[in-house]
């Protein structure tokens, strides 16, 4: 069975799992160089299709994940659209039960018709924008847009048990006890030039717990998800994330999770000035320069607890409600003290983005990343205190979300927390949708055998597209006279050797990645050992200069360096680096985001291999491959056309070592 999976707000992408297996993943960011990117349109899903080797005939059902606050948008209707029916197609082998339950959730999107209307109106006025190839001027709720709700149905049972009052591991437990699988899933049909397909609509947080959970290599584990979620559901409660637990083949929904750190999070980048959709990775890294000055230990736990039932129902004063208490906080500081506008210490106010690092704003940042961290922690133990009162814990937790690239706060959840393993996999934010929704319809709607994973292999991340020697010829042709080939028998060594000569250099290899992070196929490397390659590096790609680099280590020489959760396959745990040689990956605090790359990593392997052979360093620096504001490179023509607009001494093309010709 082919399952065709697809997301259409920002993080827009085309997945494909066949029986089970997942084929590949393509992010239409990658495609129209927008970072983000949203819509499938019908041109980039003719591309998708391409990519992933198969037909639209072919395809058997399409999964589509749920967009929470966007609506189902579509450019040209005519030709590529889907409609909520809330019933099967024929031939689905659903559950009674849920075939049910999704036809009598059909009245909950009716409530959000009007709400959707005036969505559509904010977006073609240019409500996220930045998302945006596509002129949206033209779009129209009655023909471009199909209503989407974050979750349709909602158990009397999770509606007593959220405003009733019960305490989290109380709910936990009962949640464990009574709680069913199947539910929340909608049918559809999804139309492409003429030919339409079942479909069915997967919500927003179970494509991300079935992601995380079918990807996590274990056969029983607790699952949670949480991501921005903004207050979105007056009358379902608050949708920023689930509990759920995995076992087998199947997904069972415990819990809506009351949490609202990952909209602190991002509330507050925005109020620092670090963007919106680039804001929380930005804040990460400028936290560690400041001191949580301002945290409240009254802001732990759960929203219903600290803002009470008319918030977590929608209510809310003001854009910046959650962060309203820190920011009055620092305020009051900022008022008696006019040092606080002054830079950190160590900041060099000439360079680029020195403007962040005042001691207000990393102290706000570093607030908002120890709420995260504290909160965290807590929701895992509440998790795992439920499920002790109920039965057995599952020994692994696994993370879904965008809030799961917070790497410092899956540390402590790994160090700290009560389950003996934590499992985060690669595009764990929304670009892993389309594929968490084909593996959700696959396996725990359809029964679908889950194939063996290895969550400690870089595999799962290079599900992107793959380049012939022709397309490679074809960028080095097309560059003419600007780009020279070097001959070299053996790139992996040469490369090594230009990093030891303090060279910087681009390596592209094999299939690209999936998620945000770059993990060897589309990389920018460096000598870790010196540390004015931080700067550098950061001049290269025109990033803020204080932001921090990341380790790329030889897996089995990890540890000798590096004292945290390892190995690290997806660079999504930090670690306390050892002893002061690598100060080029060593941020502030000491810490560093740990890449362990074992054999299955390809070329990038013998690179390290080389590096470590020529200087006794098993350890090189290792940047995404990507210019300032733009996606990670997925074409040779694009490794071409950065090598030409950049300062980068040399880019390895599938083992071609191409140089500017002066």
């Amino acid at each position: 069975m082919l399952i065709l999976g697809l997301t259409v707000a920002h993080d827009a992408g085309v997945a494909l799992v066949d029986d089970g297996r997942v084929v590949g993943l393509v992010q239409r960011e990658r495609w129209d160089r927008r970072k983000r990117s949203a819509l499938v349109t019908p041109d980039f899903l003719e591309v998708a299709l391409g990519r992933l080797g198969v037909g639209w005939n072919q395809v058997d059902v399409v999964a589509i994940s749920a967009c929470q606050a966007w609506p189902f948008l579509f450019t040209d209707p005519a030709r590529f659209r889907f409609k909520v029916t809330g019933s099967f197609a024929d031939g689905l082998k659903v559950p009674a039960e849920t075939a049910g339950i999704a036809a009598r959730s059909m009245p909950a999107l009716e409530r959000h018709r009007e709400a959707t209307r005036l969505r559509v109106q904010e977006i073609a006025r240019g409500m996220y924008g930045e998302y945006l190839s596509d002129d949206p001027s033209g779009l129209a709720f009655d023909r471009n847009a199909e209503i989407c709700v974050e979750w349709p149905y909602y158990s009397t049972f999770w509606t007593r048990k959220i405003f009733g009052g019960a305490a989290p591991a109380q709910a936990i437990a009962d949640s464990v006890r009574n709680s069913r699988p199947g539910l929340g899933y909608m049918g559809a049909t999804a139309t492409f030039d003429g030919v339409e397909k079942p479909a069915v609509i997967v919500p927003h947080h179970l494509a991300h717990a079935a992601y995380a959970f079918y990807q996590s290599g274990e056969d029983r584990a607790a699952v949670a998800t949480l991501d921005n979620g903004d207050v979105a559901s007056p009358t379902g409660g608050y949708p920023g994330g689930i509990l759920a637990e995995g076992q087998g083949l199947r997904l069972r929904v415990l819990d809506f999770r009351f949490a609202f750190e990952g909209h602190f999070y991002q509330r507050m980048a925005e109020h620092i000035g670090l963007g919106h959709g680039g804001g929380a990775g930005k804040l990460m890294g400028l936290a560690p320069y400041g001191e949580p000055a301002y945290f409240d230990d009254g802001l732990v736990g759960n929203a219903l607890e600290v803002f009470g039932e008319h918030y977590c129902r929608g209510g809310k004063d003001h854009r910046n409600h959650v962060i309203a208490r820190v920011l009055a906080a620092a305020e009051s500081a900022a008022a008696a003290d006019d040092r606080l506008a002054g830079l950190v210490d160590g900041i060099d106010p000439s360079g680029f983005g020195a403007g962040d690092v005042t001691v207000q704003k990393t102290r706000l940042a570093a607030t908002a990343q120890k709420l995260m961290e504290e909160s965290s922690l807590a929701a895992l133990r509440s998790m795992h205190a439920g499920y002790a009162q109920a039965g057995t814990p599952p020994a692994a937790v696994v993370l879904g979300g965008g809030v799961a690239l917070n790497c410092p706060a899956n540390t402590r959840m790994a160090l700290e927390g009560p389950f003996g393993r934590v499992r985060v996999p690669p595009a764990v934010d929304d670009s892993g949708l389309p594929l968490g929704a084909a593996q959700a319809v696959a396996h725990d709607l359809f029964g679908l055998p889950r194939p063996a994973v290895d969550p400690d292999s870089a595999d799962a991340a290079y599900l992107g597209g793959e380049y012939a020697a022709a397309a490679v010829d074809r960028a080095i042709r097309d560059a003419g006279d600007a780009v020279r080939v070097v001959p070299t028998d053996d790139p992996a060594r040469d490369a090594a050797a230009a990093l030891a000569a303090d060279q910087v250099v681009a390596w592209f290899e094999g299939r690209s990645e999936v998620g945000p992070r770059a993990l060897g196929h589309r990389s920018i490397l460096a000598d870790p050992r010196r540390a004015e390659n931080w700067r550098r590096v950061n001049r290269l790609k025109k990033r803020e200069e204080w932001r921090p680099f990341a380790p790329a280590v030889l897996k089995e020489k990890a540890a000798a360096w590096f004292d945290g959760p390892l190995p690290s396959a997806h660079m999504l745990f930090t670690a306390r680096v050892k002893g002061r040689e690598l100060p080029a990956i060593t941020h502030v605090d000491g810490s560093a985001r740990v890449q362990t790359v074992g054999t299955d990593c390809g070329g990038f392997r013998k690179v390290l291999e080389a590096f470590d052979a020529a200087t006794g360093v098993p350890v090189v620096m290792n940047t995404s491959f990507n210019g300032p504001g733009e996606p990670i490179v997925e074409t040779p023509e694009e490794a071409v056309g950065f090598l030409l607009s950049s300062e980068i001494d040399a880019v390895y093309v599938e083992g071609r070592k191409l140089v500017r010709s002066e």
